[in-house]
């Protein structure tokens, strides 16, 4: 990934939108600034001025993580951001090494893996991407704005552009593109945009799992929890549905989020908030909260279904035109990998690019097949882990029963074995995939656990 520039002289390479300035967005219009002559950011909203939350990301009050392989290519778009956050006092928190991993009904054995993540909030981390985004010279961003449709070439083989329509403003006004890319999250048009051009809607994946999120912001405090930076508490399926984290962000704070599927919702009033924490699997986040100090009031989330659009299946689709980031797939939350699959179809949209360089109007066969690709390994864990709960229904991919059992048999295994313990964070983290669980060292201690539970008990 090149720095940007505005000496690109290819013909197709004039000028790209992109719609929506989420993560998604914004990743987006960095790669682009890389190959086209200049780059328009449309946004509905008004970006707040310091690092706060706004209005089109509503869940962005609540606990976010970046995985390793997503901060991995954020590094490569932002070279000085490790050293930009470093600066700023960010710090950082090692997996398992430094939090108590409460799952499959006992604690993952603590040992450092260098698989560390870092400690700041979504409003903060995106704060600092969009400010990057913002400075890059061959960029503009139209705040303030909607998009009001699409416009094509008169057969309807392409999209030349798009309508839009500033905040106040009485008229509709035309920008015209190369290349467009919806990163208006889940709430996309694009289905009903390309229907109404005479293109069939893409064969959507929907999981429902009624999840939400409670989250309540604490002043830090070293006394109530001295040998750890985070807590993680996960339920122990089919019974179990209650979910809870408590993460270090920027301005010495505890980022609390209690979380439930199927409807069962933590209250936002103090006592029920409270009482949601202390009914978890085990006390560790009430043990801690019940004496800190809260900062604001709980907020709530919901989060209905995972849900997954499969361009990459479509026979016909328009020229100039591409999908992303949440618009593409959005699934369960709870497991932190939107933000990292945002980063990945961003990278594959850069090597898109680089492949075909002579042309961006018809990039969309490759780049949905690499995306799906890209996206593939943790849209199969969300879901798959999903199932472990009654009552989650939806497309099931193949082989996910048998996951899910050796699943349960290896998180017993983490228990108290280093090796197979960094195997389940390096896949989690998407460093490793996920056939690595099933490497023959992993493997041999999953079964020996399992043959020491059949003899002893």
């Amino acid at each position: 990934m090149n720095a940007p520039t505005t000496q690109r002289q290819i013909p197709g390479r004039r000028h790209a939108i992109v719609l929506g300035a989420s993560m998604a967005g914004l990743l987006a219009a960095r790669v682009l600034s890389d190959h086209f002559e200049s780059v328009t950011l449309v946004e509905r909203d008004y970006f707040p001025e310091a690092t706060a939350s706004r209005r089109g990301v509503p869940q962005d009050r609540h606990l976010h993580v970046l995985l390793v392989k997503g901060e991995q290519i954020l590094n490569q778009l932002f070279p000085k951001m490790g050293q930009d956050l470093q600066q700023l006092g960010i710090d950082r928190l090692d997996l398992p090494g430094d939090v108590y991993w409460f799952q499959g009904g006992g604690y993952k054995h603590r040992d450092p893996s260098g698989l560390s993540l870092l400690c700041m909030s979504r409003p903060y981390l995106e704060g600092y991407v969009r400010q990057q985004v913002l400075h890059i010279k061959n960029l503009v961003c139209r705040q303030g704005t909607e998009i009001r449709g699409l416009i094509s070439s008169p057969d309807r083989t392409r999209i030349t552009g798009v309508q839009i329509q500033e905040r106040g403003a009485a008229h509709l006004t035309s920008l015209t593109a190369d290349l467009v890319i919806d990163a208006t999250g889940r709430q996309s048009k694009s289905p009903q945009w390309l229907e109404a051009l005479g293109y069939p809607k893409p064969q959507t994946s929907i999981i429902p799992v009624n999840v939400s999120y409670t989250t309540r912001l604490y002043q830090q405090n070293a006394r109530l929890l001295s040998d750890a930076k985070g807590i993680c508490t996960l339920p122990v399926p089919p019974e179990g549905r209650r979910s809870g984290g408590l993460l270090p962000v920027e301005g010495n704070r505890w980022i609390v989020t209690l979380i439930g599927w199927l409807g069962d919702y933590a209250p936002t009033d103090e006592s029920g908030f409270l009482d949601y924490a202390q009914s978890l699997p085990n006390p560790d986040i009430y043990n801690v909260i019940r004496s800190a100090q809260p900062l604001t009031d709980s907020v709530m989330h919901k989060f209905p279904a995972n849900c997954r659009h499969h361009y990459e299946r479509l026979s016909r689709f328009p020229q100039g035109y591409l999908v992303m980031g949440d618009a593409l797939c959005s699934p369960n939350p709870i497991y932190g990998q939107g933000m990292t699959m945002s980063a990945l179809a961003a990278q594959a949209l850069d090597r898109c690019l680089q492949t075909q360089p002579n042309s961006s109007h018809n990039l969309a066969p490759s780049f949905f097949k690499a995306a799906a690709r890209a996206i593939e390994n943790p849209w199969r864990l969300s879901v798959s882990e999903d199932f472990r709960f009654p009552g989650v229904t939806g497309p099931k991919p193949f082989g996910t029963n048998l996951l899910n059992r050796y699943a349960s048999q290896l998180h017993q295994t983490t228990l108290w074995d280093a090796q197979s313990t960094h195997a389940f964070f390096a896949v989690l983290t998407l460093t490793q995939a996920p056939r690595t669980l099933f490497h023959p060292q992993i493997l041999w201690r999953v079964f020996k656990h399992w043959l020491s539970q059949l003899v002893y008990g």
